[in-house]
């Protein structure tokens, strides 16, 4: 894999999502760190330089609003690099979040081609 590779942080606290992510865009020649809890997420944020971030919203360490409030606090460059992935896009909560951010998201189970495309459209 080429050094100058972007590099994406996936978040989620499913296994599954994150061996999927890390497939499908490591085959797409991107960097891939992935992490199921929030507070590792942040501590690779503090250590690493990131293309793009894939979080999920619903966590039970740290909720993607909160992860989101950190990273525009103390990653402001990364605010607009953000794709948001969520299984709960009917409640008023992540509705709300979601339009307030106007952060990209995705639904679950989401194609792969739309993971491409939105990663694609963000870097």
């Amino acid at each position: 894999m080429p050094e100058n590779a972007p590099r994406i942080l996936v978040l989620d606290d499913e296994t599954m999502i994150l061996e999927l992510c890390t497939a499908v865009l490591s085959a797409e020649g991107y960097l891939i760190d992935a992490v199921s809890d929030g507070n590792d997420a942040i501590a690779l944020l503090d250590k690493n330089k990131y293309d793009a971030i894939i979080s999920d919203i619903k966590m039970p360490s740290l909720s993607g609003s909160k992860f989101y409030e950190i990273i525009k606090k103390n990653y402001p460059e990364l605010s607009k690099k953000i794709i948001f992935i969520t299984g709960d896009a009917l409640s008023i909560e992540t509705k709300t979040f979601l339009e307030k951010t106007n952060v990209p998201y995705l639904i679950k189970p989401f194609r792969l081609n739309d993971l491409k495309e939105a990663v694609s459209r963000i870097l």
